[in-house]
């Protein structure tokens, strides 16, 4: 046993390297997808506004970064969530989000929010000869991942 052990371990641990990189392999990456570089602030304390029919309320410090995202023609987002919250608006062209098994076009001056209680989803241009151009304000609990990949799209029976 401990010969088999001695001859096999390194080959074992070289299987189980490989399948991890196998496993962030599968997941569905973006393609022409280009965010600039945030502009990144913190709400070091709670956050209670409540004004003109809106509510925004933190309980414990937050970490907001606002950018922009331009999508190349066909390009997309891959599936992924993020934690807490994203406000989105088109600036130019048209995009389509896909949350779980729907899909919506917002052109631009619409806007949208993606959050962690939606299912994983994506934002694709929906123009194959033009740009599309996103900006996004995240707020998300302070030291949190900004971006969650998925390994694959949702599976849909229509």
């Amino acid at each position: 046993m401990r010969s088999t052990l001695t001859r096999f371990g390194p080959l074992l641990g070289l299987v189980a390297v490989s399948g991890a990189f196998a496993a962030a392999a599968i997941a569905t990456p973006p393609v022409g997808q280009h965010p600039s570089v945030p502009v990144l602030g913190t709400f070091a304390g709670r956050q209670h506004v409540d004004t003109d029919g809106i509510k925004f309320k933190t309980r414990r410090p937050t970490d907001v970064a606002s950018f922009t995202v331009t999508y190349d023609p066909g390009g997309y987002s891959g599936w992924h969530t993020h934690p807490g919250m994203i406000i989105a608006v088109v600036q130019t062209g048209a995009v389509v989000r896909e949350v779980g098994c729907r899909s919506r076009i917002y052109k631009a001056g619409e806007a949208f929010i993606e959050s962690d209680e939606q299912p994983s989803g994506q934002v694709r241009n929906a123009s194959a000869t033009d740009p599309a151009v996103v900006v996004a304000t995240q707020i998300v609990p302070q030291g949190s991942p900004r971006r969650v990949d998925q390994d694959a799209a949702p599976t849909c029976h229509h």
